[in-house]
Protein backbone atom coordinates (compact mmCIF):
# COMPACT_ATOMS: atom_id res chain seq x y z
CA UNK A 1 0.00 0.00 0.00
CA UNK A 2 1.36 3.45 -0.87
CA UNK A 3 1.43 5.88 2.23
CA UNK A 4 1.87 9.56 0.90
CA UNK A 5 4.74 11.47 3.04
CA UNK A 6 4.86 14.96 4.37
CA UNK A 7 1.55 17.30 3.42
CA UNK A 8 0.00 15.02 0.87
CA UNK A 9 -3.08 12.96 0.00
CA UNK A 10 -4.16 10.09 -2.77
CA UNK A 11 -7.49 11.48 -4.32
CA UNK A 12 -9.85 9.32 -6.96
CA UNK A 13 -11.38 11.77 -9.26
CA UNK A 14 -14.91 11.91 -9.44
CA UNK A 15 -16.46 10.90 -12.86
CA UNK A 16 -16.96 13.88 -15.30
CA UNK A 17 -20.46 13.47 -16.85
CA UNK A 18 -20.59 14.14 -20.55
CA UNK A 19 -23.67 16.50 -20.66
CA UNK A 20 -25.23 19.13 -18.53
CA UNK A 21 -28.56 18.56 -16.88
CA UNK A 22 -29.86 20.53 -19.09
CA UNK A 23 -29.02 17.97 -22.32
CA UNK A 24 -25.85 20.32 -23.37
CA UNK A 25 -22.96 17.80 -24.73
CA UNK A 26 -19.50 19.38 -23.09
CA UNK A 27 -16.69 19.13 -25.39
CA UNK A 28 -14.24 16.36 -24.53
CA UNK A 29 -11.76 18.68 -23.46
CA UNK A 30 -14.20 20.14 -21.02
CA UNK A 31 -14.60 16.40 -19.54
CA UNK A 32 -11.01 16.13 -18.62
CA UNK A 33 -10.81 19.06 -15.95
CA UNK A 34 -12.22 17.18 -12.85
CA UNK A 35 -11.77 19.40 -10.26
CA UNK A 36 -13.18 16.73 -7.22
CA UNK A 37 -12.22 13.84 -5.86
CA UNK A 38 -12.27 11.61 -3.15
CA UNK A 39 -8.90 11.24 -0.25
CA UNK A 40 -8.20 7.61 -0.18
CA UNK A 41 -4.82 7.46 1.68
CA UNK A 42 -3.52 10.46 3.74
CA UNK A 43 -0.22 11.46 5.38
CA UNK A 44 0.18 11.57 9.19
CA UNK A 45 -1.80 14.20 10.62
CA UNK A 46 -4.24 14.41 7.84
CA UNK A 47 -6.44 12.03 8.99
CA UNK A 48 -9.57 14.18 9.16
CA UNK A 49 -9.49 14.14 5.63
CA UNK A 50 -9.61 10.36 4.87
CA UNK A 51 -12.30 9.55 2.95
CA UNK A 52 -14.05 13.19 2.14
CA UNK A 53 -14.57 14.60 -1.18
CA UNK A 54 -12.31 17.43 -2.15
CA UNK A 55 -12.11 20.35 -4.82
CA UNK A 56 -8.86 20.44 -5.62
CA UNK A 57 -6.30 23.34 -8.01
CA UNK A 58 -7.17 22.99 -11.81
CA UNK A 59 -3.11 22.21 -12.14
CA UNK A 60 -2.60 20.10 -9.14
CA UNK A 61 -0.99 16.81 -8.16
CA UNK A 62 0.82 14.11 -10.17
CA UNK A 63 -1.32 11.40 -12.01
CA UNK A 64 -0.08 7.51 -10.81
CA UNK A 65 -1.49 4.37 -11.62
CA UNK A 66 -2.08 2.24 -8.64
CA UNK A 67 -3.64 -1.31 -8.77
CA UNK A 68 -4.51 -0.24 -11.86
CA UNK A 69 -6.59 2.65 -10.72
CA UNK A 70 -5.80 6.45 -11.78
CA UNK A 71 -4.99 8.73 -8.59
CA UNK A 72 -3.53 12.33 -7.59
CA UNK A 73 -0.86 12.92 -5.45
CA UNK A 74 -1.85 16.29 -4.26
CA UNK A 75 -0.29 18.80 -1.36
CA UNK A 76 -3.04 19.44 0.89
CA UNK A 77 -2.29 22.67 0.31
CA UNK A 78 -3.83 22.23 -3.08
CA UNK A 79 -7.39 20.98 -1.60
CA UNK A 80 -9.55 24.58 -1.85
CA UNK A 81 -12.40 22.80 -0.02
CA UNK A 82 -13.75 19.93 1.60
CA UNK A 83 -17.45 18.88 0.96
CA UNK A 84 -19.68 19.23 4.45
CA UNK A 85 -22.97 17.60 3.12
CA UNK A 86 -24.34 14.23 3.51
Amino acid sequence: MWVPMRDTVLVKKIAVKDTTEGGIVLPVEQQGLTLEGTVTHVSDGYNHLFGKKVLFSKFSGSEVKVNSESLLIIRVDDILAVWQGE
